[in-house]
């Protein structure tokens, strides 16, 4: 079942794609993860025929999510940081410290209005990822105070109650609400315009009342924001651009 085949979505353009046998999967289902993976899961008993025939009528669902995954970022070390949200433009320093050049990690501090400056040895200033956290970090605690206070009050303007708010930095996912009414909002969001930001704070605040996506929960979105679905794409949009 390891095979590689491959679906035809156009003329010019193929994905490929692998068989996998479940012994507890019900139902053939695909499978296409954010890296872009796609497979085809086959429960016991189901030909292989069927699967190949299943996925090819699902073409066009692959197709369209294929097109919206996640870019993958150029492996280049940033040397500027814009928060839309904030209306912030911070430049980033690169410092390599000899004396931490046996030690692991490195430190991001605040060396002026809008000026940052990461040090560390020259090992971990090579490391993307590590780099990458780093910001992330540094966007979170950005992002706390001011996340906090328009959550609450969007929720006080249109009358909505929450729990908690916690802030996180995924990587596809904008927010999210529990059934506790415990919501989570992504600090990527300080890359994005103040109406596209409360836009997210909205959708979510509307699933501490309706905890799906019904027409009902579109209509609660839609009495809170009327651009909503201009700002739904907008979101798709500027979540291209986000660096980190």
């Amino acid at each position: 079942m390891n095979k590689t085949h491959w679906l035809v979505l156009s003329e010019n353009s193929k994905h490929p794609y692998q068989l996998v046998a479940s012994s507890r999967a019900k139902y053939v289902r695909v499978k296409l993860s954010n890296k872009g993976e796609l497979s085809v899961v086959l429960p016991q008993g189901v030909a292989t025929k069927h699967a190949h025939e299943f996925l090819h009528s699902r073409k066009s669902w692959v197709h369209k999510h294929l097109q919206n995954l996640p870019q993958e970022k150029p492996m280049i070390r940033l040397d500027i940081i814009h928060l839309i949200l904030l209306n912030e433009c911070w430049q980033i320093e690169y410092s390599v410290d000899d004396q931490k050049e046996r030690e692991d990690g490195i430190q991001l501090i605040e060396t002026g209005i809008d000026q940052l400056r990461i040090s560390g040895n020259s090992t971990c200033l090579a490391d993307f990822d590590l780099i990458e956290t780093v910001l992330l970090q540094w966007c979170k605690q950005k992002a706390k105070p001011l996340f906090h206070s328009m959550l609450q009050e969007i929720a006080e303007e249109f009358g909505f109650h929450y729990n908690r708010l916690s802030i996180r930095a995924q990587k596809t996912r904008w927010g999210s609400c529990s059934s506790s009414k415990n919501i989570n909002l992504n600090c990527k969001l300080l890359f994005m315009p103040m109406e596209i930001v409360r836009y997210v704070m909205i959708h979510e605040l509307c699933h501490t009342i309706e905890m799906n996506h019904s027409s009902r929960f579109w209509s609660l979105v839609g009495d809170c924001d009327q651009s909503y679905k201009t700002h739904r794409k907008q979101l798709k949009e500027f979540a291209r651009e986000i660096p980190v």
